[in-house]
């Protein structure tokens, strides 16, 4: 399954990035995201930046921790 970093409306300097899972759609860049992310909030927009590319526990990214512990258990599997 492929996932997105996306944000919700109320997306600021200082809120988490969240994890998606992405439907047949793809990315939504400009809104219109069609997926809940993987901790349940309501996501808006998805990132160009691809979620294997960034290091998930690394506090300077701002990813979702709920996101995070659920996309590691996923790709353990």
């Amino acid at each position: 399954m492929d996932y997105a970093l996306c944000e919700p409306i109320t997306a600021g300097a200082y809120t988490y990035w969240h994890i998606r899972p992405l439907t047949a759609q793809g990315k939504k860049l400009g809104g219109g995201a069609d997926t809940l992310a993987l901790c349940g909030r309501k996501m808006s927009w998805d990132l160009k930046t691809d979620v294997r590319d960034v290091e998930l526990t690394n506090p300077y990214m701002n990813v979702c921790p709920e996101c995070t512990q659920i996309y590691q258990e996923k790709e353990t599997k």
